[in-house]
């Protein structure tokens, strides 16, 4: 899967189930691919998220917003190999100066 992320100075890739970029292209972070669960509003939007997330203090309630949560292998779905079931999909956000 690979989608698309344009604006005026670059485009940039979010590269599934792989942690590099092709020759050429900047690796900008990798990471984990991470959506919300499938049963809530928006659980199909993919998101990669950098392999070490910094965490911000917040306040005292828990409101379980939007929560992010690892998309895993599942096979039968996928082709095992090369996945494997039920380990965590990894992501790379590449980029190309225009």
């Amino acid at each position: 899967m690979l989608t698309v992320i344009k604006n005026k100075r670059y485009k940039s890739f979010i590269i599934v189930a792989r942690k590099t970029c092709d020759e050429g292209w900047k690796l900008e972070s990798h990471g984990y691919l991470m959506a919300g669960y499938y049963n809530h509003n928006a659980g199909t939007t993919y998101k990669c998220v950098d392999k070490d997330p910094e965490g911000l203090q917040g306040g005292q309630s828990n409101n379980n917003g939007y929560l992010f949560l690892f998309v895993e292998g599942r096979c039968g779905s996928l082709k095992c190999p090369p996945y494997v079931e039920g380990r965590e999909i990894v992501c790379a956000v590449c980029s190309l100066e225009k």
